[in-house]
Order: structure tokens, then C-alpha cells, then sequence
């Protein structure tokens, strides 16, 4: 009697919605992200001002976004090739992206919605005012604005409770704790060291702080991170 072959496995069908969410948000994010680049850039060719030690990359925003693009981008690459590698991959960015996203748009619409002048710097051409008015701040287009600081917390939150499982122990534990307080430390340092070059904070609210002020935001940062991750872990299904 002839063997027969086994039949071959079938090739998951591409998923449509998921390729288009996970493409229109990274396109979102990029686009912001190169708007502000451009947008930055002629105002600092136009004042004569040099890029500063750092550049964008002073700001916790832009570095969460890398990662949260990272992620994103990764999520569209499974949904065209549905490998394990990447799908692990996206795991592990999206890990450290979710908390840190969160953190960021928390600590940012309060702050720019109640006291601008602690979030935003001043326009680089801005005097002080008559009557020792405070300079004009350097505000960005809303549709941008919400690019970077909206839609990466939104979109990570959607997608892991639609689309991802949640994380299980030791991950959404020991490994969740030690990346939320490695990459806290590291742009704790990084922010520290950038001010010794350039003499001032990328976030005004810093400069305002005295060193145990700051330790005490970063510290408040990191447990907040952790604390919002265990909980949205917990409410996942």
C-alpha cells in the first residue's frame, strides 16, 4: 500500500484589523516623531541655537516612544509572519513600553494642563516679558502633542487587553520589577548627566528640585511604573 505523505499545515490566514492597527499606530507615532524633528529643527536653524548634548533624546518621551514604536512595529511583522521570535520579542518590549507610557502621559497632561511652564520649555527666541512677565513656551501642534504622549499609553493598553495574554509569573513579577527599576536608573543617571553638560533639565519641573526631590521622582516614577503594570496585569483576563 502507497504511504501518504502528511498533509501540510495550513498557513494562518492574515489578519486584516490587527495589521491595520498595529500599522496605523506606528505610522501615528512616527509621523509625530519626524514632524517634531523637522519642527525642532528649523526653529533652531532660524535662532541660531546649536542642538543641545543629548538632542531629543534628553526626553523620556522620545526614548519611550522608541521602544513603544519598536513595539508596534514588531506587532505588524507578526500579523504578515506569525513567528514565535518576533511574537516573544514584541513581549519583551511591550513589557517595558505599557509602564513606561502610562508613567509618562501621566506625569506629562496633569503638568500641561495645570502648570505649562514645569513641562514646556520656553521658545527659543523668547525674552522675559514687561513687568518680569515669564517668556512664551514652546508649544507643539495638538495633533502631534497627542502622537507622543496619548496615543502610545492608549494604543499599549488596547492592544494588550484585546490582542495580547497577560503576563504570568516570574515575568510579570521579578522581571517586571527589575526592568521597571533598571531603565528607571539608567535615565535617572542619563538625565543627571545631561544636565551637568548643558546646565538645565529637559523638564523644567526638575531644575525646580533640589537633588533628594528629584532621587524622590525618579524613586515615585519607577513604583508607579510597577504598580500600574501589576494592575492592569491583574485586570487582564
Amino acid at each position: 500500500m502507497a504511504r501518504t505523505d502528511p498533509a501540510p499545515s495550513p498557513v494562518p490566514a492574515l489578519n486584516v484589523p490587527r495589521l491595520l492597527f498595529h500599522s496605523a499606530v506606528t505610522g501615528t507615532m512616527v509621523s509625530a516623531y519626524v514632524s517634531l524633528q523637522r519642527l525642532t529643527g528649523e526653529l533652531r536653524a532660524a535662532a541660531g541655537v546649536e542642538e543641545e548634548y543629548g538632542g531629543q533624546y534628553q526626553f523620556l518621551t522620545i526614548l519611550g516612544l522608541i521602544i513603544t514604536v519598536w513595539t508596534f512595529a514588531l506587532s505588524a511583522a507578526e500579523d504578515i509572519v506569525p513567528l514565535h521570535f518576533l511574537h516573544a520579542t514584541k513581549r519583551v518590549f511591550a513589557l517595558a513600553a505599557l509602564p513606561v507610557e502610562i508613567t509618562i502621559s501621566a506625569i506629562y497632561w496633569p503638568l500641561i494642563l495645570l502648570a505649562p511652564s514645569l513641562m514646556l520649555p520656553p521658545k527659543l527666541d523668547a525674552e522675559v516679558g514687561p513687568d518680569g512677565a515669564p517668556p512664551a513656551l514652546f508649544w507643539i501642534p495638538l495633533w502631534m502633542d497627542l502622537g507622543l504622549h496619548a496615543v502610545p499609553a492608549l494604543s499599549l493598553i488596547i492592544d494588550f487587553f484585546f490582542l495580547e495574554k497577560k503576563y504570568r509569573p516570574p515575568t510579570s513579577t521579578r522581571t517586571a520589577a527589575l526592568l521597571a527599576a533598571g531603565l528607571g536608573t539608567a535615565y535617572a543617571l542619563w538625565a543627571e548627566h545631561c544636565n551637568t553638560q548643558n546646565g538645565h533639565f529637559a523638564y523644567p519641573f526638575l531644575d525646580v528640585m533640589d537633588g533628594t526631590g528629584r532621587a524622590l521622582t525618579y524613586t515615585g516614577a519607577v513604583g508607579f511604573a510597577f504598580v500600574v503594570f501589576q494592575g492592569l496585569n491583574a485586570l487582564h483576563k
